[in-house]
């Protein structure tokens, strides 16, 4: 993996601020966050992996 990738680094700088967007949101709302950031950071790594598998193709 090459960390000077720009469409890594794209990628990176528009999944982070969605991932805590959902939990923002949820928070603005008065609903408990716990639930939604637990389902964000176990969905966002496979995600990733997801995303670096498919670039190699």
């Amino acid at each position: 993996m090459d960390l000077s990738d720009l469409q890594f680094w794209a990628f990176l700088a528009a999944a982070i601020p969605v991932l805590f967007l959902r939990v923002v949101i949820v928070w603005w709302k008065g609903r408990p966050i716990v639930p939604i950031a637990l389902l964000s950071l176990m969905f966002w790594p496979s995600a990733l992996i997801l995303t670096l598998r498919l670039r190699r193709r």
